[in-house]
């Protein structure tokens, strides 16, 4: 009616309304704790093992905003310990102040922008420092993400069959809070162009799986993508692997532990150096191009000395070429431009460090510490390769351990039914949801109300 009337707009009126169901979000969740004490509180095995000791307050911050409930404090009477039962059940830690869902949605969003506008597209105007995000990263371990991405194995009997196999590994340099300099190793594996009736369309990879590390030595790296190969492929029937990058010994470390595979002196790094000898002389360039693909040793040296001949008494110049000279004569055998009359896959490594890991990790300037930066560049990855990470944190990272008191579970599964028709009872007094009109105001509000929420949340 205020928008027909012409006192609001639609902006205002979803504001109000954000904050009305995040009122209601609140209360739900305030709702659903205290209804938890209460049964854990009543239930007779509890009183047999347990005391109450006294009421304590607590606040968690939430999707919805901080909440504020309150749980009973209980003695163990045969072992003397002291628990809140009802934070067991709820799956609330000791000392959190910050519920998993926000973590989770927080983790989501960190690997595309910064600590601080993460939090504020999570919370809005909630309060969340810096630092608070930096210890929900600081709390994951690398050991966990490589978990979730070792679980993703292949199903048994659905290996890919392919003829070729592409590895392509470059490198992206981090900078530290201590001033050092650190490289982030991100190799890829892909099974060539998308093609249709053998025709290129576009410049997009089949296949394409990422791989990513600051900490992890060389051949702990490579063995972790040999064993993706082995689990995904059927090793035994692809004819080439060819892994492609600028030749650093990293990289280099491949061929110990992928069996078979070729090592090729990417594309981008070669024509870069052939550009600098050629110093925008379009002969020379088409002329070592051609030396390359007829792999002519002699033709190529003869116009790295017409080049030089050209740059005369200009010592950068020809500092430049002696470089680039030395550069591919070094990897002269690893240089392939042409394989079976037609022309190689081009190594896109360095396009993908740039969109990867680049446009977070080193674009602008940032110290990172090195725990940091290497699950952050392990988060990118598994997004990267199709990881939910809200679902995966939730799920794998944090997920809540069995109860080893079974008591608990005997509550839990005495009173489902009973907190299922307390739940319908406290949805019943929402005017909205009573009233019986089903439209989408109604939809939503039953949505969030129903058991089902409450076992996604509390148990």
């Amino acid at each position: 009616m205020e928008i027909l009337r012409g006192e609001k707009d639609i902006a205002m009126y979803s504001m109000e309304l954000k904050e009305k169901m995040d009122e209601i979000g609140k209360e739900m969740i305030k709702e659903a704790c205290g209804l938890v004490d209460e049964i854990v509180r009543n239930e007779k095995k509890r009183k047999a093992r347990y005391e109450v000791v006294r009421k304590d307050k607590r606040s968690i911050k939430t999707i919805f905003g901080d909440v504020e409930y309150i749980r009973t404090y209980y003695k163990n009477k045969e072992e003397g310990g002291y628990v809140y039962l009802a934070d067991e059940i709820l799956g609330i830690e000791k000392y959190q102040r910050i519920d998993k869902a926000v973590k989770a949605a927080i983790v989501e969003k960190v690997v595309e922008i910064s600590y601080e506008k993460a939090a504020k597209e999570v919370l809005g105007e909630e309060k969340m420092t810096r630092q608070s995000v930096m210890n929900i990263l600081r709390r994951i371990e690398a050991a966990q993400l490589d978990r979730i991405e070792h679980n993703k194995k292949g199903v048994a009997g659905s290996k890919k069959v392919v003829k070729e196999l592409y590895i392509e590994a470059d490198e992206d340099h981090i900078s530290l809070q201590n001033g050092e300099g650190k490289i982030a190793k991100l190799a890829y594996i892909n099974e060539g162009y998308k093609e249709e009736k053998g025709i290129v369309k576009r410049k997009e990879l089949k296949g394409v799986h990422y791989f990513s590390s600051i900490k992890e030595r060389p051949e702990d790296f490579w063995s972790k993508v040999s064993e993706y190969i082995e689990e995904h492929y059927e090793t035994e029937k692809i004819e080439k692997i060819y892994l492609l990058g600028d030749g650093a010994a990293w990289i280099k470390e491949g061929l110990e532990w992928i069996v078979g595979a070729e090592f090729v002196l990417d594309r981008f790094h070669l024509m870069r150096e052939v550009i600098k000898i050629s110093g925008g002389d379009k002969n020379i360039f088409a002329g070592i191009v051609e030396a390359l693909r007829d792999k002519d040793r002699e033709k190529f040296e003869g116009l790295v000395a017409k080049a030089m001949e050209k740059a005369g008494e200009d010592k950068r110049a020809l500092k430049r070429i002696n470089e680039s000279r030395r550069y591919i004569a070094n990897h002269w055998d690893n240089i392939v431009l042409e394989l079976d009359n037609r022309i190689i896959k081009g190594c896109s490594a360095e396009g993908h460090v740039s969109h990867v890991l680049a446009d977070r990790m080193s674009s602008r300037p940032r110290g990172w510490s090195e725990q940091g930066a290497e699950v952050m560049v392990k988060l990118l990855s598994l997004k990267y390769n199709g990881v939910n990470l809200k679902e995966a944190y939730l799920k794998e990272i944090c997920g809540k351990e069995e109860k080893e008191e079974k008591i608990l579970k005997e509550i839990v599964r005495k009173n489902v039914k009973k907190i299922r028709k307390q739940i319908e009872e406290t949805r019943n007094n929402v005017p909205i949801l009573a009233r019986g009109k089903v439209d989408l105001t109604f939809r939503v509000l039953k949505g969030l109300s129903t058991g089902d929420f409450l076992n996604a949340v509390v148990f």
